[in-house]
């Protein structure tokens, strides 16, 4: 009785001094007890206060054992949510936050002493469920989502392998969902996963739910049309697509409407299609390289050479000789086993832009690498390292002493150097093609995607690389990057 009594203090304190924070419809609780409720409640209301320490005591002294399906789903969500630390997801750390500390923050530095607790979601509903309790539709969301993440973090480098983890996902989502539980983020989370198991009748499912519950959320459209174009429905890409290019605002969701349009028309190798929605999309985002590249690119596999070789000029020139461009360029080149497609490029470029120190120091940069790279000579290193030199003399000019292009020139040149002191390679042999180069792909994946000239990591640079606009969408249609112009999500 008297832990009782304390028990329900501490409930009573939290309710009284803390303010409500953001949750899940109460409906999702509405079969758990009213204890369970008035704990899940109080937690919630420490967890927005950053009193994640004392939120978890609170549901693990209600509930030791895990013997409650919604405040073992609680459980996994502030642990999820509010840890400082994690081990591989099955072991959480939790602190409470001064009033000026964040999350954040505590993680950028954690404290030496937090309340560390072992917790396996996974093995704690197993044990639930083998117990005869009957499992919440709440907990198989909750499940859905750690399972989602654990893939996301660990893949295959987890206590199960990364199959079994994604097919377990799938089917809490899949219960949840059956009980119309569900968020706007979780039914991605779901129909990427059914995608990515190739699933893609379930898929259609999810995402057809997801448009008719969030009308406004574009993505859903856009992972759709990704369904049909895995599949080969390419007609039906179209109308998907269109609706969301027509409007008139430019988001980071025109962007990926415009890549699956390219797509299918690219698979379905209706060029007039292709071509459009290329010129298009290169129309409404001029201030994007990506879409000249993509131009560019599907000009090279058509085997179209003047065209490919004036798009290559005109991106280069509007977008001042940017290496990020240089480098794209080169790999289309190169995944079309055509190098002197490439090198030619490099050479009228050095032309145009000789008296350009930061231009040519850039394509001399890339002309080395690309030497280095379909080497089948010492001769060829030899230009190589001229090459390079030539690079350095000419960053000389635009670079401060200590920028990191010098120590990767440095290094390349070292590497190059140690090469030549080695025996020269059989003539006769076949042109070694670059390690890492492989065969186009049947989508325009963007050039960032392909194989590229290995630069170091620090290759230079005239401006700051764009962090956007540079890839092709992820398996949920959002996007692993979106372009610079776009309006926010």
């Amino acid at each position: 009785m008297k832990h009782l009594a304390i028990f329900a203090f501490a409930i009573f304190a939290a309710t009284a001094l803390l303010g409500a924070q953001p949750q899940l419809p109460a409906t999702y609780y509405a079969d758990a007890s009213s204890q369970a409720k008035q704990v899940i409640d109080a937690s919630h209301l420490l967890q927005s206060q950053g009193q994640w320490s004392k939120a978890w005591n609170l549901l693990a002294a209600f509930d030791p054992d895990n013997q409650d399906g919604y405040v073992l789903a609680e459980k996994i969500n502030l642990a999820m949510t509010g840890n400082v630390a994690n081990g591989m997801y099955i072991s959480f750390g939790f602190v409470d936050l001064a009033d000026d500390q964040t999350l954040d923050q505590a993680r950028a530095n954690p404290p030496e002493k937090a309340n560390t607790v072992a917790f396996n979601p996974l093995d704690a509903a197993d044990a639930l469920e083998k117990s005869g309790a009957a499992l919440p539709p709440v907990l198989s969301y909750e499940l859905g989502n750690y399972l989602y993440a654990v893939n996301k973090d660990y893949g295959d480098n987890w206590i199960q392998d990364s199959q079994t983890t994604q097919t377990k996902a799938v089917e809490n989502y899949d219960r949840a969902l059956s009980y119309d539980t569900y968020t706007e983020q979780s039914l991605l989370n779901h129909a990427e996963l059914l995608i990515g198991l190739q699933k893609y009748d379930a898929a259609e499912t999810v995402l057809n739910k997801a448009i008719a519950a969030y009308p406004n959320n574009q993505n859903f459209t856009v992972t759709l049309a990704s369904a049909y174009n895995d599949q080969g429905k390419f007609d039906q890409v179209y109308p998907l697509v269109d609706a969301i290019i027509a409007k008139p605002e430019t988001t980071n969701t025109t962007y990926n409407a415009f890549i699956e349009a390219i797509k299918a028309g690219l698979n379905a190798n209706d060029e007039q299609k292709t071509d459009s929605y290329a010129e298009a999309m290169v129309a409404r985002f001029p201030d994007e390289y990506v879409p000249m590249l993509i131009q560019h690119l599907i000009a090279v596999r058509r085997g179209t050479t003047d065209k490919a070789n004036a798009i290559a000029d005109d991106v280069t020139a509007k977008f001042k000789v940017d290496p990020n461009i240089v480098r794209s360029l080169l790999s289309t080149w190169l995944n079309a086993n055509d190098a002197k497609a490439g090198f030619d490029y490099l050479n009228r470029s050095l032309d145009k832009y000789q008296s350009n120190d930061s231009a040519a120091g850039n394509l001399m940069f890339y002309r080395a690498l690309m030497y280095a790279q379909t080497a089948q000579s010492n001769d060829d290193l030899k230009l190589a390292l001229a090459d390079l030199n030539e690079a350095e003399k000419r960053f000389g000019t635009v670079y401060e002493k200590d920028n990191q292009v010098f120590q990767a020139i440095g290094q390349l040149r070292d590497e190059w150097t140690q090469q030549l002191a080695q025996p020269a390679p059989d003539a006769s042999a076949a042109p070694a093609a670059p390690s890492d180069q492989t065969q186009p792909a049947q989508t325009p994946a963007t050039p960032s995607d392909q194989t590229q000239p290995a630069a170091p990591a620090t290759s230079p640079s005239t401006s700051p690389a764009p962090a956007t606009g540079t890839t092709t969408p992820d398996a949920t249609g959002t996007g692993t990057s979106t372009p610079s112009t776009g309006t926010s999500k």
